[in-house]
């Protein structure tokens, strides 16, 4: 189940640190193009004439379910043939499905290109988590690990700054249109300058289930429910994020350009700092072996719920700004430590497979299911609440951390039932 290196103090192999450069502007790049729509939410809403559950299945459903589905094959894919070579190829696609966004005449043909969208960037988690266990030691990993989601921090910060600029000055169309070429010049980088690291063996076991990678991932009963809580805190740090602009557009009244100013700033600057600072953090307790990191997961994962009340409830728009800094930080604060475990109680042959489920299962309960709950009681709530119905339907929403919590909380009983190397040990 776990491995087990020969050092932790190794540097990595010669390439590591520029395929990890390249995973990193890939990540930013997906990121951005995701979060493009969020940006223009309001003023695509008023164009299509469209309702808050339509505008969460164009932010959440239309691009996570395809990327969560998508995500599993391109985990197997990326488990069997260049990593390098898949990347450059789904990059290239989604980039032009980008571009393609803004020529859309109607909410379905919208819906159509984010659904491009998701399917090319379904390889990108599954291609970074595997790419870095291979290339880095476990005590190291959550630090790469924490660089590599920290490009996404960046292109939020580009999106609400520069992309609110651009839709407020030029028009939405014009997001997509800037947001796609930059995409087909990385992949080219990629397809010549990308690295491949080896593929580290799985150690032989004797068990009647081991007939395929999914397989093994099933029979794994402590990675099932590691995967399965970090679905559910997913709605907190993607499904929640996303729709946090029309929460401070509707309920504290700042208009797209202010949201790009200061909202972008504040919510990227928390996140970078969290998955950085993760990073670090994860590195030292991945010293103390896998619980180490999953206990530090449960707690922030119950830390979050009374951060983001404070958020929703604070009457002033700077007391609303700091509390989601402070939220923002703690949602991603966990995910290097979390990413680090799973894959350490992953058998080498299947982490690419297990990043692909992890994030089908993210999209479809934290990005897709739990959003377009939330956006239906915003619209059942509307005719009583007004603009603040997206306010009670969020805190509702943030249930999801008591969920997610008890369920590491018996992973962690399971991982140490287990008896591996990587769950009651630091690694040899």
């Amino acid at each position: 189940m776990a491995d087990t290196p020969a050092s932790d103090s190794a540097s990595p192999p010669p390439g590591a640190r520029t395929m990890l450069t390249l995973l990193t502007l890939s990540y930013a790049l997906a990121y951005l193009d995701r979060l493009m729509m969020a940006v223009v939410a309001e003023p695509v809403k008023a164009e299509f004439g469209l309702s808050d559950a339509q505008l969460f299945f164009l932010t959440g459903a239309a691009f996570v379910l395809i990327y969560g589905v998508c995500g599993i094959g391109s985990g197997w894919l990326l488990d069997r043939f260049s990593r390098r070579k898949i990347i450059a190829v789904m990059l290239a696609a989604w980039s032009g499905c980008t571009a393609l966004c803004g020529l859309a005449g109607s909410f379905t043909t919208l819906a159509l290109s984010r659904a491009g969208v998701g399917i090319g960037e379904s390889a990108i988690v599954p291609a970074g988590m595997a790419t870095i266990s291979d290339s880095y030691r476990p005590g190291r990993r959550p630090l790469a690990m924490g660089i590599f989601y920290s490009g996404g921090m960046v292109s939020m910060l580009i999106a609400w700054t520069l992309g609110g600029w651009v839709a407020d000055t030029l028009g939405w169309r014009y997001t997509f249109f800037l947001a796609g070429p930059p995409g087909i010049l990385l992949a080219i980088a990629i397809w010549l300058k990308g690295w491949d690291p080896p593929r580290e063996k799985a150690r032989l076991r004797a068990t009647p289930h081991e007939t395929s990678a999914f397989s093994d991932v099933w029979h794994n009963r402590p990675l099932v429910w590691i995967l399965a809580a970090g679905s559910v805190i997913t709605f907190v740090n993607v499904g929640l994020v996303t729709q946090l602009g029309s929460f401070f557009i509707r309920s504290h009244g700042m208009t797209l350009t202010e949201v790009g100013l200061i909202f972008g700033p504040v919510l990227a600057g928390g996140m970078a700092i969290g998955l950085v600072g993760g990073g670090w953090i994860g590195n030292r307790l991945a010293e103390h072996g896998t619980d180490a990191l999953l206990r530090f997961t449960t707690v922030i994962v119950f830390a979050m719920f009374p951060i983001y009340m404070a958020m929703f409830l604070a009457e002033t728009l700077g007391l609303a700004l700091f509390a989601m800094f402070l939220g923002t930080l703690t949602s991603v604060i966990y995910s290097p430590a979390f990413s680090a475990a799973y894959q350490a109680v992953s058998a080498p042959h299947t982490r690419a497979t297990s990043a692909g489920i992890s994030s089908f299962l993210n999209a479809l309960v934290g990005g897709a299911m739990t959003p377009l709950m939330v956006g239906a009681l915003s619209d059942y709530w509307s005719t009583d609440f007004g603009t603040d119905s997206l306010r009670f339907a969020m805190m509702i929403g943030m249930g999801s951390c008591f969920v997610s919590g008890v369920m590491f909380t018996h992973a962690r009983r399971l991982v140490r039932q287990s008896g591996s190397e990587a769950a009651a040990a630091p690694p040899a």
